[in-house]
Order: structure tokens, then sequence, then C-alpha cells
């Protein structure tokens, strides 16, 4: 044994045998004149006991024959001589040795306890730092690293993640098991068929024992409580997934099967008119009905341009081809769209003259505006009024839609950009899609920007902002090399 293997209770062992007597006949020595002999052998039964407790029963022992032959040595007579001369020096000897097997058996035995209670501690300790440690884990991956850090920890091995064997089937009901080979310990986290989904390898430092094996399936059972919740959360997910767009497929039935009949109903009734009563019609009438049948088929592309912005903004399809463009050049196309729309309505255009250039997907931006405008178009009344501000804060440039319809109470105002989601007014304002403020936020979401209802001035309805990050110079001047 190297003195680097040594702990405290072997030194212990090798010392206090021989230490004890020693200053116990130095202590009987100096109290030999004022004290009897047959006293001063407590002080070498104190040696023993000291002896005994702190360490086993063999160096007790030899304790107690050193102190007996130290006491018979030098306190006894006749003095310097090992002789006994009475019965009371055996009686100290058997004393003396029976006291170290008592006291030592006993100290032994209090020793094991002790130290299994700090074993049982410390694996209680193990079993909580696990369980902490596994329900953090939000995904397999995760949970697979942990598990094995804790193995490691645990049980002193080493861990590696390794592929697995798509053939091995689960014997055991239970989600992760274990098992041996001549080689380790493999750890299966099997999947929802009992085919294994990973593997921990264990590489073992010393024969399995049973104490590995309790371990193994203690901690095994905690990863796989931890592994049912992740299962079962992902399959939460995906329900929840599944019920989202079952209930996005059905909104969208029913405002297609809604939006896309009347507009048909109106075209059709137009075009029978004319096609029956083409006779019978003057050329106003004429008119009337070709105008309603081109606002019906504008208002029907309009309708089927947003399904597909929104087609393909959900499919993730949308991609930005930046340029540099006027905000100016941007207001002038949504005006110029936006007319046909306006009829009565008057819309006033607050735009400083000095804004810096925006470094934007300029179609894209150009449909977010111009679905806010047609948004406010729709919910002011006749001979109302629009606003079309823009302004800069810092490295923002934002734009506000004012319009001077109802208004949008504080508590709907975030509900307002969600897919399908229109407000009710009765017959006094159309009812929207609910696509044109989802196609504008995802749209402006994708330049980095938001949007936002924000409170109107006095006399006005709704004020919906397009806040866009402007670009720096040092950006600008990347994107000319």
């Amino acid at each position: 044994m190297t003195l680097q293997k040594l702990t405290r209770k072997d030194l212990l062992c090798f010392t206090l045998p021989w230490l004890t007597p020693l200053v116990a006949t130095g202590l009987a020595l100096l109290l030999a004149s004022v004290m009897p002999a047959a006293n001063l052998a407590l002080i070498y039964l104190a040696a023993v006991l000291v002896t005994a407790i702190s360490t086993r029963v063999w160096p007790a022992l030899v304790c107690a024959l050193l102190s007996f032959a130290a006491y018979n040595f030098f306190l006894t007579e006749p003095r310097y001589s090992l002789r006994m001369l009475h019965r009371e020096d055996a009686l100290t000897a058997a004393l003396l040795a029976m006291v170290a097997l008592i006291t030592g058996q006993m100290a032994g035995r209090l020793s094991e306890q002790v130290a299994a209670l700090r074993a049982s501690e410390r694996w209680n300790e193990q079993q909580m730092a696990c369980a902490r440690a596994l329900s953090v884990c939000v995904d397999r991956t995760t949970l697979i690293k942990a598990f094995a850090v804790q193995l490691e920890e645990t049980l002193d091995w080493y861990a590696r993640s390794v592929e697995p064997d798509a053939t091995t089937l689960s014997a055991s009901p239970r989600t992760v098991s274990w098992h041996e080979d001549p080689g380790g310990v493999n750890v299966l986290f099997h999947g929802s068929r009992g085919e294994a989904a990973n593997t921990i390898r264990l590489s073992a430092t010393e024969p399995t024992s049973a104490w590995h094996r309790e371990r193994l399936d203690v901690l095994v059972n905690l990863a796989s409580l931890a592994w049912g919740r992740i299962e079962l959360g992902e399959s939460l997910k995906q329900e929840t997934l599944d019920k989202e767009r079952e209930q996005l497929r059905s909104a969208l039935l029913s405002s297609v099967s809604h939006d896309l009949r009347t507009p048909l109903s109106t075209m059709i009734g137009s075009v029978s008119s004319l096609i029956d009563l083409s006779d019978s019609l003057d050329a106003s009438q004429r008119a009337e009905l070709l105008d309603n049948t081109l606002t019906e088929a504008r208002r029907l592309d309009r309708y089927i341009q947003k399904l597909l912005d929104m087609t393909r903004l959900g499919h993730g399809e949308l991609s930005l081809d930046r340029d540099w463009i006027g905000l100016d050049d941007l207001i002038s196309v949504v005006i110029r769209r936006s007319r046909p729309l306006l009829k009565d309505i008057e819309l006033k255009i607050d735009i400083p003259p000095d804004l810096p250039l925006l470094h934007v997907h300029p179609a894209l931006i150009e449909q977010a505006l111009f679905n806010v405008l047609e948004n406010a178009i729709r919910f002011s009344p006749a001979n109302g009024h629009i606003r079309l501000q823009a302004l800069q804060d810092d490295n923002w440039l934002h734009l506000d839609v004012s319009d001077s319809g109802p208004g949008i109470a504080p508590d709907k105002r975030a509900q307002v950009f969600d897919m399908f989601h229109t407000f009710s007014h009765g017959d006094q304002y159309a009812a929207g899609t609910g696509l044109g403020l989802a196609i504008c936020r995802s749209i402006v979401a994708a330049h980095g920007g938001r949007t936002s209802v924000e409170d109107s001035a006095p006399g006005d309805g709704a004020r919906v902002r397009i806040s866009l990050p402007l670009a720096t110079p040092t950006t600008m001047q990347e994107d000319d090399l």
C-alpha cells in the first residue's frame, strides 16, 4: 500500500497502538509518586479505549498488549522486569484485552454504520441531482447528454453516446432500459414503437456488481420518467399543432366560401342581367352593371392575392430581395393602387422631405402599406378622411395610417393582426377577410420591423403604425460594395 493510498484511518491504525501506550507510560511515571500502582492501570485502560474507538480490533489488541507490558515493566514489582508476582497483574492484562476486544468491535460496527449512513446520504443527493438535471431537459438530445453526465458522476464510469441498433427492440415496458455485455453496459432509449432510438455506452472501470445494478435501475427509472415526459410533451405539441391546423383549415374554408361567393354572386348577377336584358337596358344601366362586375372582379382578385401571400408566408417561401428606395416612391404607388377605393374619402399625406432611403423589398412593403390603407378605407365613413404620416425616431421609420372610423378598443388591438380576425359593426361597414393586417405583420416582421395599433388623436378612429428599421451608414457602404 503506497502512501498516496493510505487513509486517515489506516494511519491511525499504524500509529495509535504504539503512541498511546508511550504517552500513557510517560503520564503514569509522572504520577507514580502520588498515585497507587493499581490506579495507574486506568491510564493504560484509557489509552486502549482511545485506540479501540479510533481504529479497529487488532490495533486495539496490540495497544492492550503493549500497555500491559509497559505497566508491568515500569510500574509493578519487580520493577524493570516482565515477571508477574501478583494475581492482580494477570487480571489487569485480561481486563485490558477484554476492553480492547469489546470496544474495538463496537467502534467497528459504529464506523460501518456511519459509513453506510454517509453513503446513503450521498446516494440520495446523487438521485436528487440526477432528477433535477433531467427535469430541466426539454428535448431528447439534451436529456441524453445530461443523463450521460449523471451516470459518469454517480458510477465513476466513462459514458458516451453511440449509434443505436435499429433492430434492437425493448424487452421492458419502460421507455429506457439497460443490459450488460462483455464490453460494458448499454443504456437504451426506446422510441414509441419499442425500437432503440438512442444509446449510451458505459465503459465499466470495474466488474459490474449488485451495487452498480441497483443504482443503474434507479437512475434508469428516473431517465425513463423524463423520457416519457418529453415524448408526452412532443405528442401534446403535435396534437395542438394538428388541432390548430384543422381550425385554420376550417376558418380558411369558411372565409373562402363566404368571401368568394359574394363577389362571384354579384358578378354572375350583373353578367346575367347584361345577357338576358340587353335589349331593355339603356347605356347607363349597362355601364352600371359593367362597373359592378369590374369592382367585384377587382375585389376577388385582391382576396385571392391575399390568400396566395398568406400561403407563401405560412410555408416560409418569402424571400427578401432588398433594394434602396425612397418612401415617397412607395407611397405614390400605394396611392395610385388605392385611388379606385377612396371614392369620396379624403387622403391626407404628411411626409417630411428629408427622410433617409429604406433598404427593403419594395413590392412587399408596398403591399403591407396598401393592406393597412385598404383596411382604413373600409372603416372610414363617407366623406371621411385618412391621414398617412411618416416620422423618424432614431434608427426607426414609423408610418402611421389613421382613419375616421369607429376605432379599436385597447383590449382588442393585439388581435387585429391575427389571421381571419375581423370586427363586426353590423351593416355600417363592409366585413373584411381578416388577412390584410396579418399579411402586413408578417411582411414587416420579415424586415425586422413591427406593427402596432397606437393611440389616436381626438376625433380620429384607429391608428395603425408600421415601424421599419433604418439602415446604418455602415450597412449602406457594405451594400454599395
